[in-house]
């Protein structure tokens, strides 16, 4: 039984972030729409990405609406959004989740009837969305916040637990293809998939936020088993998929499990992973990975500096680093590392080794941060109490009397454009090629393309072409 029978589940754009960000699909909402496909007859997804004009697609007989926001937005535009919503179908009930819905649950749920949130999910669903979807109060589920008699009230946060092996992402759910598809409309010809195989980080990095619930507890280190996350992938159809897993190699046989089976199974992807450098430890692990498909890696070496990997707490030092790469630099696979500039004690000219020392461990791209202390994280503390250091209260980047908020921007720039010489440029080109197999012309035909258009502001949003057969009713 369920209290609703008509669910239309939203993803909204945040405005912001990667430039290739259609590379991912809502796959938290698809998990919670896959919880209520036997209990609920009519389900739609709408992505913001795509959908410009999702007021319109809102089906007229969705009783039940799921937002799910998990990266910063600015609060009024959530509170006009759920207004736009409810003006549009009354008495529906709107629900969302993510970790902005999260952040700001109290605001969301004591928000004028007009705007309200009827409940924040705090967590993972792992179920709770079925509970309330059966019952239809907020009172007999775990972990929510809603507001009744006049009081803003919420029932205890649980921890996370283990990660289940079902259910699967309900991807028939999809009106449009995911893909390296950049905001100003740029695509490259990749279409792609996302899949979560494990969630959880056993480590303590001092800048990351991702790695605590709500409550400020430890999300344990907890993974699908390698046989369930084979056969998800055997059901995707694009030939490229990345793990979003915070730690995709924690556990190197279970890694080599899934290899095992990806290859007596004959599944050929490209797949792309994140994980830390330890992954260097077991070459004949990563070894078997290239041959599975495991092309295009991401590690999270953050500095070369022995200092400023123990001020972030990183838990090691360069030689461990430096002695990683040299047992995988030779395996087929498109190496990319992070790096986080303006840490306390880092020199200008210490930030401006780093292309150079990128090449030396044979990394094929680089990505530079700016160090930012975006919450309760113990980095805020330290940061703060180093004389001459400050945070930047919009856009939480630390800076100091030594170098500017805008300095460490140049040098981010500056450092990509070391790195990125001709030659290395010519180097990489070719590897990703090898190895990514893109569609070139696909590519120089959507290249041309986007040239002929005016080459929009990158942050324009682009209508999606809908696939057919998966339009909303109106």
């Amino acid at each position: 039984m369920s209290a609703f029978s008509s669910a239309c589940f939203i993803y909204p754009d945040d405005g912001d972030g990667s430039r290739f960000d259609r590379m991912f699909p809502p796959l938290g909402l698809e998990l919670v729409a896959a919880s209520v496909c036997d209990i609920i007859p009519k389900r739609y997804l709408i992505d913001l990405r795509f959908d410009k004009d999702w007021e319109e697609l809102l089906p007229r007989d969705t009783d039940i609406v799921a937002l799910s926001f998990l990266w910063d937005m600015p609060l009024p535009k959530v509170l006009a959004m759920i207004r736009s919503i409810k003006m549009r179908r009354l008495d529906v009930t709107v629900v969302a989740g993510g970790r902005f819905a999260e952040a700001h649950r109290e605001a969301l749920v004591s928000a004028p009837d007009e705007e309200r949130v009827d409940v924040v999910f705090s967590g993972p669903d792992d179920g709770r969305f079925r509970t309330f979807v059966e019952n239809g109060s907020a009172e007999l589920v775990s972990g929510v916040s809603f507001f009744k008699g006049g009081k803003y009230r919420a029932t205890p946060v649980p921890p996370h637990g283990p990660i289940p092996d079902f259910p699967l992402p309900d991807r028939s759910l999809r009106r449009a293809r995911y893909g390296a598809i950049r905001r100003d409309g740029l695509n490259l010809g990749i279409y792609t998939d996302a899949i979560q195989s494990s969630r959880g980080c056993p480590f303590h990095c001092a800048f990351c936020t991702f790695n605590k619930d709500s409550q400020g507890r430890q999300i344990a280190y907890t993974a699908r088993s390698a046989k369930s996350v084979v056969d998800e992938l055997e059901q995707i159809e694009a030939p490229f998929v990345t793990f979003v897993d915070d730690l995709a190699f924690h556990r190197p046989d279970r890694m080599e499990e899934l290899c095992e089976i990806l290859l007596e199974r004959g599944i050929r992807k490209t797949y792309a992973i994140e994980t830390r450098i330890n992954m260097g430890m077991r070459p004949e692990v990563v070894e078997k990975m290239a041959r599975a498909g495991f092309r295009y890696v991401t590690f999270g070496i953050e500095s070369m500096h022995d200092h400023v990997l123990a001020f972030l707490n990183k838990g090691l030092n360069r030689r461990t680093i430096e002695k990683a790469f040299a047992r995988i630099r030779h395996v087929p696979m498109f190496f990319v590392s992070n790096f986080i500039i303006g840490s306390v004690g880092e020199t200008r000219e210490q930030m401006l080794q780093i292309p150079a020392f990128a090449r030396e461990l044979g990394l094929d791209s680089i990505m530079i941060h700016p160090l930012r202390c975006r919450g309760p994280e113990p980095l805020t503390a330290k940061v703060l109490a180093t004389p001459g250091y400050y945070i930047d209260p919009e856009s939480k980047r630390v800076y100091s009397d030594e170098l500017s908020a805008k300095d460490i921007l140049e040098l981010a720039r500056q450092i990509k454009r070391d790195f990125w010489t001709p030659k290395q440029i010519l180097k990489s080109a070719m590897k990703f090629n090898r190895l990514v197999k893109p569609n070139l012309l696909s590519i120089a035909w959507h290249g041309a393309s986007w040239r002929l258009r005016g080459r929009p502001h990158p942050w324009e949003l682009q209508e999606a072409k809908v696939e057919s057969g998966r339009q909303l009713p109106r």
